[in-house]
C-alpha cells in the first residue's frame, strides 16, 4: 500500500508566508517620503524596519515604494541600475543630499525666519534645537529662544532659578497658558517682528550683553565655517 506523499519542507513555506505578511504590514506603517524632513523620515523608517533585520536591497525597495514622481526623478539612475553594494545606503545619501537643508540654510532660518506663531514655547525650542543641530551652546540658544516669547513670559524666565533649558521650556509653557489670550497674541506678534539685532543684545542675570554678543557671533562663525574656514 502506497504511503501518501508528504510535502517537502512545509515549515519553510509557512515561514515565507509569515515573512511576506510582516513586510506587507511594515509597508502600511511607513509614511510617504517627507521632502521637508528627510533625515527625520529615515530615522522613523529605520526604527520601523529594525526588528525585521532586512537586507540593504529590501530596504532599498521599501524606500522606493514611498517616493513620489518628483523624488524618483532625483534618484532615477539608482533605481534603473541599483548599486550592487549597499543600494539602500546610496539611495539614502542621495535623497539627503538633494532635500536636506544646508548648515547655512538652517542657521539663517534659526536666526531670522522662525517665530513662535501658535506653538507652545517648548515646541519652538525643540524646532530651534533641530535647526541648530548642537552647534549653539545652551546659553546662546536660550537667548535666541527667549527673544521670540511674550515679554511677560521673558520677565519671569529671566529671574527663574531653573538652569536646564528643557525644564525652563516647561515652565514657559505653564506661564504662557495662564496668560490672557489677547495679551499673548499681542506679545507674540510684537516679538515676531523684532529685529534680529534684538536677540543679540538681550541679557540674562548670568550673562552680560557684551559677552552674549561675542558668544552668538563666535557660534555663528563656527557654524557657517563648519571647520573648513580654519583649515
Amino acid at each position: 500500500m502506497m504511503q501518501p506523499q508528504v510535502p517537502a519542507h512545509p515549515t519553510v513555506k509557512s515561514e515565507d508566508k509569515v515573512s511576506d505578511l510582516a513586510q506587507i504590514t511594515i509597508k502600511t506603517q511607513i509614511p510617504d517620503f517627507w521632502t521637508d524632513q528627510p533625515r527625520l523620515w529615515f530615522g522613523q523608517f529605520e526604527v520601523i524596519v529594525a526588528d525585521q533585520k532586512l537586507g540593504d536591497r529590501k530596504k532599498f525597495n521599501l524606500v522606493v515604494a514611498k517616493l513620489s514622481k518628483d523624488h524618483v526623478q532625483q534618484v532615477s539612475d539608482l533605481i534603473l541600475e541599483p548599486p550592487e553594494d549597499k543600494p539602500y545606503s546610496a539611495l539614502k545619501e542621495r535623497l539627503l543630499s538633494v532635500y536636506e537643508e544646508s548648515d547655512n540654510q538652517r542657521i539663517r532660518k534659526l536666526l531670522k525666519e522662525i517665530d513662535l506663531g501658535d506653538q507652545k514655547p517648548s515646541q519652538l525650542l525643540r524646532k530651534m534645537k533641530d535647526l541648530g543641530r548642537g552647534r549653539f551652546p545652551d546659553d546662546t540658544l536660550r537667548i535666541l529662544w527667549m527673544g521670540h516669547l511674550p515679554a511677560a513670559v521673558r520677565t519671569v524666565l529671566t529671574i527663574s532659578e531653573v538652569t536646564d533649558l528643557s525644564k525652563l521650556a516647561e515652565q514657559a509653557d505653564k506661564i504662557f497658558e495662564t496668560a490672557e489670550p489677547s495679551e499673548a497674541i499681542s506679545e507674540v506678534a510684537s516679538s515676531s517682528s523684532t529685529s534680529p539685532t534684538y536677540y543679540l543684545t538681550l541679557t540674562t542675570s548670568r550673562i552680560t550683553s557684551t559677552e552674549l554678543l561675542l558668544t552668538v557671533k563666535i557660534s555663528i562663525i563656527l557654524s557657517v565655517c563648519s571647520g573648513s574656514c580654519l583649515n
